[in-house]
């Protein structure tokens, strides 16, 4: 008897989870998805404020940074680019600049001041848009640096969903979704008010399968009932050239890249 039990139970767990209600499988599913997605509390805490006034006062006392950074820089206003100057009205590096056609004063320089500037650009092809702040640092040759993403996530991800499930539930297509985040890090050189340069960079993307949901569980009305499954990694290699062209305070860039797919970018900064 135990026996005819036994095998009537397991022949009939298959019918009795298979007779779940659509709305109640989807419900199960947002709770699962929810526990496996619940943040972890880390109380690690950290000094930062460590050895920070003793390293300012022997900064700062140093007879060689004194006589690099408060020496006055001399510079002529006729002279186009990046030299003599960069930005003359900047504080930051505590240096007095001081417009001058004398040649000897010029010579008489210390240090070049370091080209420092940071801004924003916004990259397009065919799939989708890019927002990347950029920082820019150097002398006349000079180091860039961009970090590339596109707008977050808008609907929710279901790691425990299935293309069969879907297919069982009858849930139409919404096509795919794709994110991108891309560092890229290069070089340039000014000549007069123009700095050509180039970069490289690697840059990762993530593609999703897209389902309406017309129940609104696995999805709100406010996202379309719109949910993605099916999340797949993709790497690749970047690369970009551009030219800014700059005035005292204010920079403009345009730049292309090429990844797989051929952007283009335009960006504004301001120069520190």
């Amino acid at each position: 008897m135990s026996k005819n039990f036994l095998a009537i139970l397991l022949f009939a767990l298959p019918l009795i989870s298979f007779s779940q209600t659509e709305r109640e499988q989807k419900i199960q599913k947002v709770q699962e998805n929810r526990t496996s997605s619940s943040p972890v509390n880390n109380n690690t805490t950290t000094n930062y404020n460590q050895g920070y006034q003793s390293g300012y006062q022997n900064g700062y006392n140093d007879g060689a940074w004194r006589n690099r950074y408060l020496t006055p820089y001399y510079y002529n206003p006729y002279d186009v680019g990046y030299y003599p100057y960069w930005n003359t009205r900047r504080t930051w590096d505590r240096r007095e600049y001081v417009m001058t056609t004398d040649p000897n004063l010029v010579q008489r320089n210390p240090s070049k001041p370091m080209r420092l500037s940071f801004g924003a650009i916004t990259e397009r092809d065919l799939f989708q848009y890019q927002i990347s702040p950029y920082l820019i640092s150097g002398g006349e040759s000079f180091w860039i640096l961009q970090y590339h993403m596109t707008l977050p996530l808008m609907y929710p991800y279901y790691d425990n969903i299935e293309t069969w499930e879907v297919q069982a539930w009858d849930d139409e297509s919404a096509g795919g979704v794709e994110t991108k985040y891309d560092f890229s890090i290069g070089g340039g050189r000014t000549i007069n008010r123009f700095s050509p340069f180039a970069t490289v960079g690697i840059a990762s993307r993530k593609k999703y399968d897209a389902y309406y949901d017309e129940t609104f569980i696995l999805s709100s009305i406010n996202q379309n009932g719109i949910y993605l499954i099916n999340q797949q990694r993709q790497i690749n290699m970047s690369v970009r050239a551009g030219i800014l062209y700059h005035w005292e305070f204010l920079e403009l860039l345009t730049q292309l890249r090429f990844d797989g797919r051929i952007g283009i970018g335009f960006g504004a900064g301001i120069k520190l």
